[in-house]
């Protein structure tokens, strides 16, 4: 495998499932109601308070995909649709189908994975006791890992950060959530 691109989905944990000093914590700097409801709606974006409930990757030399995810307890099984395979696991298995895909690649590609996939995968990845077979964050100016965000930005220069929806919009390019997203 010589590219490997990727994106990860999360959820975050119930608000009553956390510890209280932990609750107590994360609304230190919330003054209002609204912004305690702010803390508890974003805690899907933090890998200290979510987990990955999804990662697909896709290796454009094979033209092929998969897609790990979460399911419920038994009962589901593995997919396969075309050249894409669905493979319903814990977090822990779906980290460790990643790092096995990764550990393969010679690049990556991300769109935001500096800011957000990578450094998710790292600490859930850490919280999963699964140990990590590539540098995810390396030099960002090196080709090891293409961040889209970084691309399209000129590593900052454009001081407007748009979504990989408007680029694709922008680009002519079909926009990848049409009919499948995050949300």
């Amino acid at each position: 495998m010589e590219r490997l691109v990727f994106d990860v989905e999360t959820i975050g944990t119930t608000w009553e499932s956390l510890d209280p000093a932990v609750q107590e914590s994360l609304l230190r700097s919330a003054d209002t109601d609204e912004e305690r409801q702010e803390v508890r709606d974003s805690l899907g974006l933090f890998p200290v308070t979510a987990q990955i409930a999804c990662i697909a990757l896709y290796s454009p030399e094979q033209d092929h995909a998969a897609v790990y995810f979460q399911g419920p307890n038994g009962g589901m099984e593995t997919v396969r649709e075309e050249k894409v395979v669905f493979v319903p696991c814990t977090e822990k298995e779906l980290l460790i189908h990643f790092w096995e895909a990764a550990g393969r690649a010679k690049q990556i590609i991300t769109f935001n994975g500096r800011g957000f996939d990578c450094p998710f995968l790292l600490v859930r990845s850490a919280a999963n006791r699964v140990r990590p077979t590539i540098d995810l964050m390396p030099n960002r100016y090196s080709n090891q890992h293409v961040d889209l965000m970084d691309q399209f930005t000129w590593f900052g220069a454009l001081r407007r950060r748009f979504s990989l929806e408007v680029w694709c919009n922008a680009l002519g390019v079909e926009r990848p959530k049409r009919e499948v997203h995050g949300s």
